[in-house]
């Protein structure tokens, strides 16, 4: 934003100015005002505006005065002098001293002021970029630090405030902007000119920021009022769904973004594809109930449930309700994908294959794809999860009791329960067991509940008794004598031992 400093004794026309227009909107914000000379120039010294607005005829010291003092002691930047119908003899000496022009009062009006703005903000910007060059890595850093504050997450919000700071001067006042859904297929400039939602009509700075299956590509320009450079012609063919918006004053660009991306959003909800010239003005966004963090914690603890017990029916299931319910509450994409990465990755780590490659697949172009795709992987880690934990043992029915226990160890399992399930004596089963597994029934089933408890230990944090529950274990104090025979500590010294040692 361009600092304006307004000089005039008169609070009335003092007031008209501020409010005849909106000055943010056009690039510049009223840092400071003055009732005369001698005030203005202590605002000077204290806010280092770069435009002034005074009048020519004040109390105390005079506009030309102040025009003549304020060069002496460095200010560089413009000066436009406000005049009556019988100062022009006084808006001429203004001139001569360096005043970049004058406005009559009586001709104040919306054009005059926009008018006026545009030839200052040419006029800075001219002076500014040499001094103070932008790098691609500082419009980067803005593109991220704005996607963090849109999306809550503002740590950065310090940096981003700085480097907002830097651009207000830079001459980068105002920016198209294009966001287009394409999902995993990607898209460049090119492809974008050709689909007709960008045309480059005048020399302009371009970029573009990807991030989960959307690209944004911003068009930068130094002035408010320019040929649109988006043609949103409905008849023209569209591969993706894209909202633009254009002429985006710097002060507006997060609020508009954020408009644009819950846009965009109800494309991806539909597995639709549109064109939309979105208002920073618009009011027409639907409005719907946000789902809460701990809602959403609790349906992925059920999914997480269901794929311990390896229960792929349960925990397909869960994850359809929960997408069903993430789509009625409208909950944001990002939301959404983070979700999916971090299922994907709690999945690897019970299974026991750690975190694997995303193959692109979290930026799906829609909701419904994302949800089939992680379907897909819950399929693949349960079967990779299976086959590599289910020792054949050449018996199908200890084959079924193995896969029972490592599917349901959080149930009572006893010697008596598992040879009803397969049907066969309990002191045959007990013997023929031991043979095939190298160990009895009760000690493999501990293996898998120690097992287990380790995980939760590490990765949870979840109390003693909760994690005893969780793997099968009614009575703590039985828990804790069975995990230090197997592991020769108790629960809470083997987390604080592996936590404090990485």
């Amino acid at each position: 934003m361009w600092k304006v400093l307004l000089v005039e004794d008169e609070t009335r026309v003092r007031r008209l100015i501020k409010e005849i227009i909106d000055w943010e909107k056009l690039g510049f914000v009223i840092i400071g005002e003055a009732a005369n000379g001698i005030e203005a120039l202590k605002v000077i010294k204290e806010e280092s505006p770069h435009f002034i607005l005074c009048d020519i005829m004040m109390p105390l010291m005079d506009g030309i005065e102040l025009l003549r003092k304020s060069r002496e002691q460095g200010f560089e930047g413009p000066f436009v002098m406000l005049t009556c119908m019988n100062e022009f003899e006084l808006a001429r000496q203004a001139v001569e001293y360096g005043a970049t022009s004058y406005i009559l009062k009586l001709s104040l009006n919306v054009d005059t002021i926009r008018e006026m703005l545009d030839k200052v903000s040419r006029e800075l910007s001219k002076a500014a970029i040499p001094a103070r060059q932008l790098s691609y890595r500082d419009f980067e850093l803005l593109y991220r630090y704005t996607w963090r504050q849109i999306h809550g997450m503002d740590d950065a919000e310090p940096e981003r405030r700085d480097l907002m700071d830097r651009f207000s001067t830079s001459g980068f006042t105002h920016v198209d902007l294009c966001l287009v859904l394409h999902g995993t297929s990607g898209i460049d400039e090119e492809e974008l000119a050709r689909s007709g939602l960008i045309i480059a009509k005048e020399p302009s700075v371009i970029h573009k920021f990807r991030m989960h299956g959307c690209t944004t590509f911003f068009s930068w320009d130094s002035r408010s009022e320019h040929p649109v450079s988006l043609d949103l012609t409905e008849n023209r063919e569209l591969a993706y769904s894209a909202v633009c918006a254009y002429s985006v004053a710097l002060s507006e660009l997060e609020s508009t973004w954020r408009g644009m991306i819950r846009r965009i959003e109800e494309s991806w909800y539909e597995c639709s594809k549109s064109r939309i010239a979105y208002s920073t003005t618009a009011s027409n966004i639907k409005q719907k109930p946000v789902l809460s963090s701990q809602t959403l914690w609790n349906m992925e603890r059920e999914i997480l449930q269901a794929f311990e017990r390896r229960d792929k029916i349960s925990c397909i299931r869960q994850l359809s309700i929960m997408f069903d319910e993430m789509k009625k509450n409208h909950t944001s994409m990002t939301v959404v994908r983070e979700m999916a990465e971090r299922l994907d990755n709690r999945f690897g780590a019970i299974s026991g294959h750690g975190k694997a490659q995303t193959d692109n697949w979290l930026s799906a172009a829609n909701h419904e794809e994302l949800r089939i795709v992680l379907e897909k992987r819950i399929d693949d880690w349960l079967t990779k999860w299976i086959k590599s934990t289910t020792l054949p043992s050449g018996h199908p029915e200890i084959n079924r009791i193995v896969d029972y226990i490592q599917s349901h160890y959080d149930k009572e399992i006893t010697l008596k329960l598992m040879a009803e399930h397969v049907a066969l004596d309990e002191h045959y089963l007990s013997g023929l067991f031991s043979k095939k597994m190298g160990c009895t029934l009760i000690q493999y089933l501990h293996k898998v509940r120690i097992d287990q408890a380790r995980f939760y230990l590490l990765q949870s944090t979840l109390t003693i008794g909760e994690i005893a529950e969780r793997v099968g274990f009614g009575n703590v104090a039985y828990f804790v004598k069975i995990f230090k025979r197997w592991t020769e500590q108790t629960p809470s010294e083997f987390r604080k031992y592996h936590m404090s040692n990485g």
